[in-house]
């Protein structure tokens, strides 16, 4: 949803972004990769997990929602509960990490533009991984998990 400078509100839709459903968004961020400050053109990427078992990143481009890549799907084998872009801050790699309901949290990266998304395990909490989130310099990662553990 788009907030108009009138205060109302515009929405788009992705259509069928996960068959099954979409449990979790989180937007990019809104600077270039490495940088301190916003400079140049605007990102508009946001990440979804579904309970298609699957992590999806997407661009908006000419005014509509594109598939942009669909991460290894071999990673998780239950649905996605969370995912959370981490901030670029100085950091010379795209991040994002994802929590599953098999226990799983995965931390996915990617160099630059045109490169592939590779996703590494970071910890399996053998019982539901409910929320991630990073924290604002993105070089920490909080997680819940249903067994009653935090990360």
């Amino acid at each position: 949803m788009t907030m108009r400078p009138d205060g109302g509100w515009d929405s788009t839709t992705i259509e069928q972004a996960h068959p099954v459903g979409v449990m979790a968004v989180s937007w990019a961020p809104a600077t270039a990769l490495g940088s301190i400050v916003g400079s140049g053109e605007l990102v508009q990427k946001l990440v979804s997990g579904g309970f298609d078992c699957v992590v999806k990143v997407w661009a908006f481009v000419n005014g509509s929602w594109k598939l942009d890549s669909v991460l290894p799907s071999d990673m998780h084998t239950d649905c996605v509960r969370d995912v959370s872009w981490a901030p670029v801050l100085g950091l010379a790699k795209f991040t994002i990490a994802s929590a599953s309901e098999d226990g799983k949290v995965v931390i996915w990266t990617k160099g630059k533009e045109g490169d592939k998304w590779e996703g590494k395990v970071m910890h399996d909490f053998e019982a539901p991984a409910w929320r991630v989130s990073w924290s604002l310099t993105g070089n920490i990662l909080s997680v819940a998990a249903g067994s009653g553990d935090s990360l």
